[in-house]
């Protein structure tokens, strides 16, 4: 049903594009699915493995060796592959993980780790290799990026030990993050929509070009999440590293580099959202046999 959501949310931005108006509020938006996120953050000491490292490193390896692998054909693929691929571990993998009944311990581990990491990373990143094409530069990114993940997380946190009762209904609110992400990728898909409409000169090829390239990059980076947990957390290490915080991309493309850009990171999280319905639909059926 989510997957189906997702897929009318995407036609209706790119039919009826009037959300391009309200990209200022992405920033906001996320802010709140991440608030909800740092609602019940647990760390174990005992669950860090060298996997969750490894997961890190092969983020960071991937989005900067695509970038430089497509820069010579197309700057603005190049641009839109790093940017789908560089999107640390989503907020709802942990939901996921709890839902085959796996060590969430570890899926969470990833969740602070990629997202507080790539968050310090990207601001000195991105002007490394973008600043042929773009006008970034450490000081315009990396505040943004800072309040942006450094508020919710105090006020989650403050919450929580000055305020019980109201944390705990907060809790029972956790999964309407969903919806935020939905008028989200809503206003995204209409920035890009518009922006092909108005401002793009190149042909069409390149939408579809980023789109292959999506589905080319979740394939990868579930498969070698599989690989990297190994026979204890081949599918914690697979949702870590495949299921991405395409929230955060999203703001990253319309704030710092470019509308179309956006277009990555919304053909991810749909093509990851078929790939997770499928994933417990098929567990489902094995907790029946």
């Amino acid at each position: 049903m989510k997957t189906l959501l997702l897929l009318f949310t995407i036609a209706l931005g790119a039919f009826f594009p009037y959300g391009h108006e309200y990209t200022f509020l992405i920033r906001y938006f996320l802010m709140l699915m991440l608030f909800f996120s740092f609602l019940d953050v647990k760390i174990d000491k005992n669950i860090i493995r060298k996997s969750h490292f490894v997961i890190l490193v092969t983020i960071i390896f991937t989005s900067v060796l695509i970038y430089f692998l497509l820069k010579p054909f197309n700057q603005i693929l190049a641009e839109t592959a790093f940017v789908t691929a560089i999107a640390p571990t989503a907020i709802a993998a942990p939901v996921i993980i709890s839902l085959k009944k796996e060590k969430v311990e570890f899926v969470t581990f990833s969740l602070l780790l990629n997202n507080i990491s790539i968050a310090l990373l990207l601001p000195f990143l991105m002007p490394l290799i973008m600043n042929s094409s773009s006008d970034i530069s450490v000081g315009k990114v990396l505040l943004p990026v800072i309040t942006t993940l450094s508020i919710p997380l105090v006020i989650a946190q403050l919450i929580k030990f000055i305020l019980p009762k109201i944390w705990k209904q907060l809790i029972n609110w956790k999964d309407s993050s969903f919806y935020i992400l939905v008028i989200n990728i809503y206003i995204a898909t209409s920035e890009a929509s518009y922006y092909i409409r108005s401002e793009l000169t190149s042909s069409l090829e390149i939408v579809f070009l980023i789109a292959a390239i999506s589905v080319a990059l979740c394939i990868l980076f579930f498969t070698l999440g599989w690989f990297i947990g190994g026979k204890e957390y081949s599918s914690e290490a697979s949702q870590s590293l495949g299921q991405k915080n395409n929230a955060f991309t999203i703001w990253i493309s319309l704030t710092f580099i470019n509308p179309l850009a956006v277009l990555g990171p919304v053909f991810y999280v749909f093509i990851q959202n078929i790939y997770i319905s499928w994933e417990l639909f098929k567990h489902r059926d094995f907790e029946q046999i």
